[in-house]
């Protein structure tokens, strides 16, 4: 009787999604300049499988990452080891993205105009939150930015506050989907020939039903780093 509940019991619990960076390849060299095509490839026992369009294609985050010297990559892949990627996670499958990038305008500003425009402070993530939640129009353009009323007003708090925090790192970049690409930046005088990018893909399943672990969706990530070769 024993054996035969262990065994039930470690059927509900839910188990985190394997996430793997199938392009660039861990250890592979960049250019400056140049568009680097990637690819994700995600599986998750609930969720089922990328390779079979299972896994919703917003719900993968690419986050990019510039860094001058392999030196301070030992720090970055400890600080990142910690960092909570809810709040990019829930931009991502509240289609913020699809209006919002980093780095460039869409049909709305870009993240790093917005944390430049705006100070970091309760008046503003508390400004921005009501504008988010209830849609506004006329701060940046005549297009008007849609209600979000699906969204907690703490939750839509917890996503200005990593624009304002995070997206003025020009070094920076996040882009959701299972596959794309991104541009390296250009060559600049100062470098010291040691630069790296970091890639970090994301997936946060939906959990399993009747899981009794408590801990509902599960982050799968996976990280590679490519050095410059020129």
């Amino acid at each position: 009787m024993v054996l035969c509940f262990s065994a039930a019991f470690s059927q509900t619990v839910n188990k985190s999604p394997k996430v793997t960076i199938t392009a660039p390849l861990a250890g592979a060299g960049f250019k400056w300049d140049t568009v680097i095509p990637y690819a994700i490839s995600v599986s998750d026992a609930e969720d089922g499988n990328s390779e079979y369009d299972e896994i919703s294609n917003n719900e993968v985050l690419l986050t990019v990452k510039y860094l001058p010297d392999s030196p301070s990559l030992k720090k970055y892949l400890l600080e990142s080891s910690t960092q909570s990627y809810e709040p990019l996670i829930r931009m991502a499958t509240s289609t913020c993205l699809n209006c919002h990038a980093s780095g460039s305008k869409l049909i709305g500003p870009s993240f790093d105009l917005i944390a430049q425009r705006y100070p970091y402070n309760v008046q503003t993530i508390d400004a921005l939150s009501k504008k988010v939640f209830g849609g506004s129009s006329g701060t940046w353009s005549d297009i008007p930015m849609p209600p979000h009323p699906q969204l907690k007003i703490d939750e839509i708090k917890e996503m200005v506050k990593w624009i304002l925090k995070n997206g003025a790192d020009p070094d920076r970049q996040f882009v959701a989907g299972i596959a794309g690409a991104f541009r390296t930046r250009q060559r600049s005088v100062d470098t010291s020939g040691k630069s790296v990018y970091v890639l970090t893909a994301t997936y946060t399943d939906h959990g399993s039903k009747g899981s009794t672990d408590g801990s509902g969706g599960k982050l799968g990530k996976h990280t590679v780093v490519l050095r410059n070769k020129e």
